[in-house]
């Protein structure tokens, strides 16, 4: 939507007609006072549309001309789009003093620095010229427009709101991701940080916002370097979160060497970047932009290795990248090739950028919740028995301990069952571990059958298990003891084709004022099994008086 709004307002913009002309040969800046006098009138070389194109090796003069004089009441405006780099001196008519202007210094003037916005007088008549004078920049075609002050107040207000929603969203993403790192303490979350924000730090600095506001207006002196610094710590940091988010070490372990070792070089351009007396523009420019040319296809191909090798975060990886790298690429071609920058990729690149930073929060997001099933299943394998399925040993008596704690506090009852499978070992014996542990699994579903919601079932060892029945008084845990026994001494069970009758032998032990802790109530309910072993087994006995000496209990105290 933006984006539409501002290609209507400049599609509907009514720009003055002017005539555009640069001097052949360039001469210095020094020669200000016969060009301004119209000694060199002669050799202004007229160009075939409203752009300046700037030298890397001299500075170059330009002179415009309207087509006809200016009627409107508003004053003329003249923009000079894509200011990144640029030093102009402007000398307007009458007197024809020089002044200096650049997004790097503050001017005084109603404009923000997204382009050199200069007021003309506003009775410019179409023979009086204004000169212009470049100094060394890089040789982009930069666009020129006159308009009147209404419009260029319009084009600047909503360049203003579009160079700060862009980047605004992507700190929104990169506070919420910035609290995940807080919290889950990855890695993979603070590349994420630490890339959207030298992004949006390069978006202020191209768009002119960060050398117009404290404390980022710190980089001023650097010019054009602080752009370049920032997309440099962008790209290092893009690299390493790439690295990370797609599990290149695991999935693509060549191409994460290839990136890891192209990091190095990011990190000594951005040090020549900063270096006193390196030229900013020329070669250091050109390596930029073929840096920027090599490392984005590179992101791309990692993307779509980890995307085919199946990895949502690919496919999370692409769908975020894929525009803004494209984008990327094309803006590395049009400064490598000196073509005049687009209206439209002054804020694609933003835009691309904000809805990187949105789909990379959800894949993150996606990141956490897989993180959070993966432990979930692991916490379940260490609370369940690997056989059976049901909880493990430490697992039940660790539900028995906290049911303990409740049934004291709300002076509720409590019963455990401890449940053994009789003449187990004769089944091992008879027809194998394999048949035993088959037998195992299948009392599992008649003991389940007759528990409620709230009671739990844990396999306490070998051919025992533990069943915590909270709030059940002794009548209660009878009965359910009684139809499990029922049950599973009814249950058909089949091995190698012969019927094998399986049995349990039941202990009941319930919560009496005397029953000081846990291990206590499981010591009671061994007791009671010990009752119906010695009574013949496939029988349910209840503990009842004090607890019977060790040598008639099976077990010892719970872990």
């Amino acid at each position: 939507m933006a984006l539409l709004l501002l290609a209507v307002l400049r599609a509907g913009a009514s720009e003055a007609p002017m005539f555009v002309a640069r001097l052949e040969p360039p001469l210095p800046r020094e020669a200000a006072a016969r060009i301004v006098a119209g000694a060199e009138d002669a050799h202004f070389v007229a160009e075939p549309y409203a752009a300046a194109t700037p030298s890397r090796l001299a500075g170059v003069w330009y002179r415009l001309r309207l087509a006809s004089d200016w009627r409107d009441p508003r004053p003329p405006v003249l923009d000079i789009a894509d200011p990144q780099g640029l030093e102009v001196t402007v000398f307007l008519p009458p007197a024809y003093a020089g002044v200096e202007r650049s997004v790097y210094r503050a001017d005084g003037g109603e404009f923000t620095r997204h382009a050199i916005s200069i007021v003309l007088p506003d009775d410019l008549r179409a023979d009086q010229p204004v000169y212009l004078w470049f100094g060394p920049a890089s040789a982009v075609p930069r666009r020129l427009a006159i308009t009147d002050m209404a419009q260029a107040r319009t084009r600047d207000l909503v360049s203003a709101r579009l160079d700060i929603l862009f980047p605004a969203i992507q700190l929104a993403t990169l506070l919420v991701m910035l609290s995940f790192f807080i919290v889950l303490r990855e890695r993979v979350y603070a590349y994420f940080v630490g890339q959207m924000l030298f992004i949006v730090l390069f978006e202020f600095y191209e768009s002119g916002v960060g050398f117009e506001y404290a404390p980022l207006a710190w980089l001023a002196p650097l010019g054009i370097r602080a752009t370049w610094l920032m997309s440099l710590l962008a790209a290092i940091l893009s690299t390493d979160f790439a690295r990370q988010f797609l599990d290149l070490p695991h999935g693509a372990p060549r191409l994460d060497r290839v990136l890891a070792a192209a990091s190095w070089p990011l990190v000594a351009l951005a040090l020549l970047v900063v270096a006193p007396g390196i030229e900013a523009t020329g070669w250091l420019e050109d390596v930029l932009s073929f840096a920027f040319l090599l490392l984005a296809p590179l992101l791309l191909v990692a993307g779509l290795l980890a995307w085919q090798q199946g990895g949502r975060r690919g496919g999370y990886y692409l769908c975020a990248w894929v525009p803004g790298l494209l984008l990327v690429i094309l803006r590395a071609l049009q400064l490598t090739l000196h073509w005049p920058q687009p209206v439209w990729l002054e804020f694609a690149l933003p835009a691309a950028f904000a809805f990187a930073a949105i789909v990379l929060a959800f894949g993150l997001a996606d990141h956490i919740v897989s993180i959070r099933h993966e432990r979930d299943i692991a916490h379940r394998l260490a609370e369940h028995d690997m056989l059976t399925g049901v909880l493990s040993r430490r697992a039940i008596v660790a539900r028995l301990r906290s049911a303990f704690v409740v049934a004291r506090a709300q002076e509720r009852p409590l019963a455990v069952l401890f449940l053994d499978l009789d003449h187990f070992k004769r089944v091992n014996d008879s027809y194998g571990h394999r048949a035993g542990d088959q037998c195992l699994r299948a009392v599992i579903a008649p003991i389940a059958t007759e528990l409620r919601q709230g009671d739990a079932l844990g396999r306490y060892g070998g051919e025992e298990f533990l069943v915590v029945l909270p709030g059940a008084t002794v009548a209660n845990a009878e009965g359910v003891a009684e139809r499990i026994r029922r049950r599973v001494e009814e249950m058909p069970m089949l091995i190698s084709g012969v019927r094998v009758g399986l049995t349990l032998s039941i202990g009941v032990a319930t919560l009496e004022p005397d029953v000081a802790t846990p291990d206590d109530l499981i010591e009671r309910a061994d007791a009671a099994l010990y009752l119906s072993k010695s009574g013949g087994r496939n029988l349910v006995s209840t503990h009842r008086g004090p607890l019977a000496p060790a040598a008639e209990t099976a077990h010892g105290p719970a872990e």
